[in-house]
């Protein structure tokens, strides 16, 4: 009796303190006795967060098909072995140059700044052939990374690769990474992000605005051929028109005193692609070029904020 009455003491103070005394809150009393575990979270998130590197083993020019060009360095976690770990994220980086210049090594900027993040991810940073050599344009670069992929599934088990897939690219191998994740959903690609990447090359700003110290027009040396002569083709190559309610979730990033790729190229995109139902960002940097310069840090951070809500 002298235990009841303590009860009663502490607890009725505490029911007359709600500001509604009519409410009622329903409590649920489970029946069986059983409490059903919830499902596993196999979000990208926690594949990505699921486990932290004591660093990457480097590896470079690794090979991934019969061109000069098919190779890449691997970045690869390192964890204690006397442990079994989670799978690691596949991250596909692609360089920029303006589809015909530049190679891997003028994005390792990038990389860097992801390796200080030590995530789960494992590190691909890509070469492909460059438009401008005979018989190399879009579809040609395209089927790089066909190979690529073939590669990439050929070393999941060696290098404990989870079944998800990122693409990342910058400027053109941002429009490349795009191209690809739309044209090619059954390659698990759960994200790709875009950094000032163009994505319609229809627009008079790209097909006439991107070209090489020697004046030669990047835009024809991927398509092959003007814009007046074969618009149709310049359609076919751009991430605007690919977009549809299959494509993955996309993270576009832009400069705002970009003058090659203008940020309009983002947020039309952006727009498309959240008519469609895509989970899809767009971030625009304020003061920053299309170089970028100095902006790395908050480009890779802008990325791990969105990968996190996926």
């Amino acid at each position: 009796m002298k235990k009841l009455f303590i009860y009663f003491f502490f607890i009725f103070p505490v029911l007359f303190s709600c500001s509604d005394l009519n409410e009622v809150i329903p409590v649920e009393i489970p029946t069986t006795g059983v409490i059903t575990p919830p499902k596993p979270d196999n979000s990208l998130a926690t594949k990505i967060n699921s486990e932290s590197p004591d660093g990457y083993q480097a590896i470079g020019d690794l090979t991934y098909g019969p061109s000069q060009f098919h190779n890449f360095d691997l970045y690869k976690p390192v964890f204690d072995k006397s442990a079994k770990h989670a799978k690691s994220v596949a991250l596909i980086i692609v360089h920029g140059g303006g589809w015909s210049l530049l190679d891997k090594s003028f994005i390792n900027g990038a990389v860097e700044e992801f390796k200080k993040k030590e995530i789960n991810i494992t590190i691909f940073n890509i070469n492909h052939q460059l438009a401008g050599y005979p018989g190399i344009y879009f579809n040609q670069i395209m089927g790089d990374f066909d190979l690529f992929f073939n590669h990439l599934n050929s070393l999941k088990t060696e290098l404990n690769l989870a079944d998800e897939v990122i693409m990342w690219g910058y400027s053109s191998g941002g429009h490349l990474a795009l191209s690809y994740s739309y044209l090619h959903p059954a390659r698990n690609i759960k994200a790709v992000v875009g950094f000032v990447a163009p994505t319609d090359l229809t627009m008079p700003g790209i097909y006439n605005n991107i070209f090489d110290s020697k004046n030669q027009n990047l835009t024809e040396q991927l398509i092959g051929v003007s814009f007046i002569d074969n618009p149709q083709l310049y359609q076919d190559a751009s991430p605007y028109f690919m977009a549809n309610s299959s494509s993955p979730p996309t993270l576009l990033i832009y400069g705002e005193n970009d003058k090659t790729v203008p940020a309009s190229q983002g947020e039309k995109l952006d727009a498309r692609l959240k008519e469609n139902k895509v989970t899809a960002e767009y971030h625009l940097i304020p003061n920053a070029s299309h170089e970028m310069i100095g902006k790395m840090p908050e480009v890779i951070n802008l990325t791990l904020a969105f990968l996190n809500k996926l």
